[in-house]
């Protein structure tokens, strides 16, 4: 952190790059002696409604030097043409409505791509969520060959890297009246080179109760409800195809997944970060940039998950968004200010701070917080506020998925130096930027993570949901991470990251590293090159 915090304080406009076709959108980088350069090579505009969801995931597969995005706003899935790059465009060749596939259920979530056959899978969620949700596998352009069910809310797959088989995360999550829950599940579909899958070749794992240790966090109303609250987010399969890891977001915790033996080896708390140690601006009422240490503890609950090989070792990256429980039936948010007099001001954690700090709608008293969690004294009193997210990105060995790095309140204190204006800011209408409205919240939501490497060194990519640019990092010593750039599109264009897909030079159709950036709210891709110095 220290050597973080020397960048940050020497922080500045490192340039603006012009982009050279009319499609692409100029793009500033920000970071002292960054070595890392940007350029916005192609854009791809889904015309759909602002905010709408018109790009969500997108996925590339080189051999037809074609991109498959998520449409949320159309119930579709457009394939987009990457061999014209270098001319600045980014087409769309077609479009797939879930209606013509002939497959019912409410709307398509998640794509990847089998490199070594060439097929692609798509989840599809059911009419009702609550039900088993279906994978689809389509050829190259999409049509479909076969489709298997799998467990209730598919919300993410991916492929292993042998292609043998596909991984599926499945949410599960309840009705918003709180009746109907069903159990989180990851699936592990046995593909083969056609592309026909049968459900005999399908396996859904469910949790056991011997798998789940007493330091996940509760979550819901009894301890039934806490289990059926497992819900699979985001899956990595390391490089050697042993295991997948999933993260288990709200319950702020990764499975790993045995991929020879089809099971649930392990669930592992994330712990807590404590922002005694790190600084964080909690309200959104005093309208400034105000980041201070208080009692209180984070949850990183990741979103995305990615890993990287470094000298035979795996290690994961994971993009500490946060979310919670929040339905008509159990909600699990409040705010401190009231439940204030429900805190325990002598515990070790609050025996230095007064009632009237935890009220205050300027201070921590604004700051959203669980009535879920284990820090509770023999009288049911909490014993120190605990908050959604981690805002930030972590490093984890994979062997015991202990963390060995977080980037701590750096996202705060860079884009509140290089973009102060949009500081944990929200965009809901375009050219409409809210200042200072998620300080009490979650902060800049670190939605994504994705690793590449330019010129022999690694860097992680972390999409920042909410304030709307690109952390850079270089990661390839893994404990010290050295922070790079962060980049957005210069004119708010392209909002809110919500899937990154890093292509790597040999892969490449400009046969140079790119990055594609999906942003849900914009329903906008953006293709930018990347070269190092």
């Amino acid at each position: 952190m220290k050597q973080i915090s020397k960048v940050v304080s020497t922080f500045a406009l490192l340039t603006t790059l012009s982009a050279p076709f009319a499609q692409a959108q100029s793009v500033t980088s920000y970071g002292a002696n960054s070595h890392v350069q940007v350029n916005q090579l192609a854009r791809y505009d889904s015309k759909t409604s602002f905010g709408e969801s018109g790009t969500e995931i997108v996925s590339y597969d080189a051999a037809n030097q074609q991109a498959y995005s998520i449409n949320g706003a159309l119930n579709a899935l457009d394939i987009l043409d990457m061999s014209q790059l270098t001319q600045g465009q980014l087409p769309l060749k077609k479009r797939i409505f879930l209606k013509d596939l002939g497959v019912e259920g409410s709307d398509i979530t998640s794509v990847a791509v089998n490199k070594k056959y060439h097929y692609i899978a798509v989840s599809i969620p059911a009419k009702e969520k609550t039900d088993n949700g279906i994978v689809a596998f389509l050829d190259k352009d999409g049509q479909l060959i076969s489709k298997v069910t799998v467990g209730a809310l598919p919300d993410m797959l991916t492929f292993t890297h042998d292609s043998k088989k596909l991984i599926v995360a499945n949410e599960g999550e309840p009705n918003d009246d709180y009746t109907i829950n069903p159990e989180g599940s990851i699936s592990a579909i046995h593909v083969n080179k056609t592309g026909k899958i049968k459900q005999s070749d399908t396996k859904t794992v469910r949790f056991t109760e011997k798998t789940i240790p007493s330091n996940v966090r509760q979550l819901g109303r009894n301890a039934h409800e806490s289990f059926l609250n497992l819900e699979p987010e985001y899956v990595t399969v390391d490089d050697n195809n042993k295991f997948a890891y999933i993260t288990i977001q709200e319950r702020n915790a990764i499975a790993k997944f045995d991929l020879k033996k089809d099971q649930i080896v392990q669930v592992k708390s994330l712990g807590y970060k404590s922002y005694q140690e790190h600084t964080i601006d909690v309200s959104d009422k005093d309208k400034k940039i105000n980041m201070k240490n208080y009692p209180l503890l984070g949850m990183y609950q990741p979103d995305g998950i990615a890993h990287m090989t470094v000298k035979g070792k795996t290690y994961l990256l994971t993009a500490n968004e946060g979310d919670s429980q929040d339905y008509k039936g159990y909600s699990e948010e409040t705010r401190i200010a009231d439940i204030a007099d429900q805190f325990d001001l002598n515990s070790e954690y609050l025996r230095s701070t007064s009632l009237e700090v935890l009220k205050d709608n300027k201070g921590l008293g604004r700051l959203k917080t669980t009535t879920s969690q284990n820090f509770v004294n023999k009288d049911g009193k909490f014993t120190v506020p605990v908050t959604f997210g981690g805002r930030s990105f972590s490093i984890l060995n994979a062997n015991d998925m202990n963390l060995i790095y977080d980037s701590g309140s750096d996202f705060e204190k860079i884009t509140a130096m290089a973009d102060k204006d949009a500081f944990n800011s929200q965009q809901e209408t375009i050219g409409k930027i809210d200042f200072d409205s998620r300080s009490d919240d979650k902060g800049p939501e670190p939605e994504s993570v994705v690793t590449g490497e330019i010129n022999g060194k690694t860097y992680a990519f972390i999409g920042l949901e909410r304030v709307g640019g690109i952390m850079v990092y270089d990661v390839t010593n893994p404990k010290q991470p050295v922070f790079e750039t962060y980049f957005k599109a210069n004119d708010n264009g392209d909002i809110s990251p919500e899937g990154l897909t890093f292509i790597d030079a040999k892969h490449s159709p400009t046969k140079q590293p790119l990055l594609l950036a999906s942003h849900e709210m914009s329903g906008t891709i953006a293709v930018y090159a990347l070269s190092s110095k």
